[in-house]
């Protein structure tokens, strides 16, 4: 389910755990209809989920069943008889059918190659038998294919189911919305004015949360303290000693009289 979706299921059935607990309070209006097309969209809400899931899960899985199977097939079944076709089988008509596939080859291009190799390997049962294949090798052959093209209709399967349960949860998202906003008015019409602390609860139970908060009580790093400084202060410099730079005056000489 998408993220929205999701939300609207929690949100309905929420809203049958309300209905639950608080009967009496909504004794006053009927709710029978309503709690009837709630607990339907949640049923099928749900039956989609899971469809979903399990069709997603079925794809995938068959996915890497067809990988295992393919390697399989070419590895111990068909490259065994490309090799004795390409020393020993040149000249044949079917030659060509007879060698590997590209190994790019997948799906239905990977079982018609396969198909194709089979029906050469019957026209050639003796001879490729005589060169070492086993007696059941054409027998063994065709059992690979089958199960190949069996995984490949089941993982199809799988896909319409996905496919189909995805357009049902986008159905069901709206009629959710829309069993939700009708039980929103029968709610406020049983509850009124007087039941101030159950309204307020019906409005968190209802309401489509598409995010949760961070719930984290991680505190804040604290600031990292600066570390003291290992250097000695530089000395202040005093008025005694800043006056013991500045040059002494020289002394004042006294004037000798004139005589006249």
């Amino acid at each position: 389910m998408r993220i929205g979706q999701n939300a609207v299921f929690n949100a309905l059935e929420r809203s049958q755990g309300f209905l639950d607990d608080n009967a009496a309070a909504l004794s006053g209006v009927d709710f029978t209809a309503a709690r009837k097309r709630l607990d339907e969209v949640v049923n099928t809400f749900s039956s989609h989920a899971f469809d979903q899931d399990t069709g997603e899960r079925g794809a995938k899985g068959e996915t890497a069943k067809q990988l295992q199977l393919r390697l399989k097939l070419r590895s111990e079944l068909m490259e065994p008889i490309a090799v004795i076709a390409r020393r020993n089988l040149r000249s044949v008509p079917e030659f060509k059918a007879l060698q590997m596939p590209k190994s790019s080859a997948r799906g239905q291009a990977f079982i018609a190659s396969a198909d194709g190799m089979t029906a050469a390997a019957t026209v050639h049962k003796d001879a490729l038998i005589a060169h070492g294949l086993p007696s059941t090798f054409l027998d063994d052959l065709k059992n690979g294919v089958a199960k190949l093209q069996t995984s490949y209709t089941e993982r199809e399967k799988s896909r319409t189911q996905r496919v189909g349960a995805t357009k049902g949860l986008t159905v069901e998202e709206k009629n959710g919305r829309t069993v939700l906003k009708v039980l929103d008015a029968l709610v406020k019409q049983a509850l009124g004015s007087s039941n101030e602390a159950l309204l307020s609860r019906w409005n968190s139970v209802r309401r489509v949360r598409r995010t949760t908060a961070n719930t984290s009580t991680t505190p804040a790093p604290t600031p990292a303290t600066p570390a003291p400084s290992t250097s000695a202060p530089a000395p202040a410099t005093t008025p005694t000693a800043a006056a013991s730079h500045e040059p002494t005056p020289a002394p004042a000489t006294a004037s000798t009289p004139t005589t006249a």
